[in-house]
């Protein structure tokens, strides 16, 4: 390094795009207007002056290097990887530097001993933010997790495993594997990854106390919602329950469904957890109210003798 003037030390540099420069160490730097180097790669600034206001100081007077100049001893080269977190994505480089100054770059393929380094920086980057890299918000996904913490809630004398954010994130080393992007992540079979670390019995029990589904009179089975902290809930139109007379209840019988009892046309019409008692004192308010304007369902005098439907009742055909 050289300093004159004014101006104090500057070191080796590389102008990247006009006069804007980096200088070994990282500091930005700009070329004076009249400098004479313009278009080289490299330069030593030989006379660098400080800017009020501006964080690039300013080269006054610079001199030319040739690459064939650097001591081959400060030159390295080497392939990395890192996470591109704008195309969310690993990509792989090789770079060679003089010190710290990144002299040229160029991507490679993610190939051979840069894989286990590529899903090391993707498993990672996924931790950081699995909202984005897996496909929690799924249905099925979310569905089975719910479920599970439900559960554990109602029955905690089971002792399910938890899988929160902690559990989750230890399976991403294995689930980034061969693959190189949040893309990639989000289209794995995370939900059969969740069912494997619980195992067979425990999806048993899973699938028997707290169902993915409940098949309800008209033969239809309904997915149940489940939300931490709060019953499960079961959205169906009425008419699929006629003939059931008490409320659905799961966990062992610890924890009654909250119905969602649909009009015809799938909006909310009641909300209960008492079956038995909508039938007796709400059902022939709900019946007067709607019969008229969906007269083509079934509306019963007595909905716990009639068969349960799906939709609309069938025309008989003539004889």
């Amino acid at each position: 390094r050289d300093g004159t003037g004014g101006g104090g030390a500057g070191g080796g540099g590389r102008a990247p795009s006009g006069r804007r420069a980096v200088m070994v160490g990282g500091r930005g730097v700009e070329l004076a207007a009249d400098s004479a180097v313009r278009d080289e790669e490299l330069f030593v600034a030989v006379d660098v002056a400080e800017r009020a206001g501006s964080p690039e100081a300013l080269v006054r007077r610079a001199s030319a290097v040739e690459r064939s100049w650097l001591p081959p001893e400060h030159l390295v080269t080497e392939e990395t990887v890192d996470f591109d977190p704008e195309r969310e994505r690993v990509v792989a480089r090789r770079r060679t530097r003089y010190e710290d100054l990144v002299l040229e770059e160029a991507e490679l393929p993610v190939t051979g001993t840069l894989e286990e380094q590529a899903a090391r920086v993707l498993a990672a980057a996924a931790a950081a933010a699995p909202e984005r890299a897996l496909p929690l918000a799924e249905p099925e996904v979310a569905s089975l997790l719910a479920r599970l913490a439900c559960l554990a809630e109602w029955m905690p004398e089971l002792e399910l495993p938890r899988l929160g954010p902690e559990e989750i994130a230890a399976l991403l080393p294995n689930l980034a594997r061969g693959r190189r992007s949040f893309a990639e992540l989000r289209r794995a079979p995370l939900a059969d990854v969740l069912r494997g670390t619980l195992g067979w019995e425990r999806l048993q029990v899973l699938d028997r106390e707290a169902p993915e589904r409940l098949e309800v009179p008209s033969g239809n089975r309904v997915r149940l919602a489940y939300e931490a902290g709060r019953p499960p809930v079961l959205a169906v139109r009425l008419q699929e329950l006629f003939g059931l007379a008490e409320t659905p209840r799961v966990a062992a019988g610890r924890v009654p469904v909250l119905l969602h009892l649909l009009a015809p046309n799938f909006r909310p019409q009641q909300v209960t957890d008492d079956l038995a008692s909508f039938w007796h004192n709400t059902y022939p308010q709900v019946r007067r109210e709607l019969k008229g304007r969906y007269p083509k369902h079934a509306w019963p005098d007595d909905p716990l003798t009639a068969e349960a439907v799906r939709g609309a009742r069938r025309r008989r055909s003539s004889p």
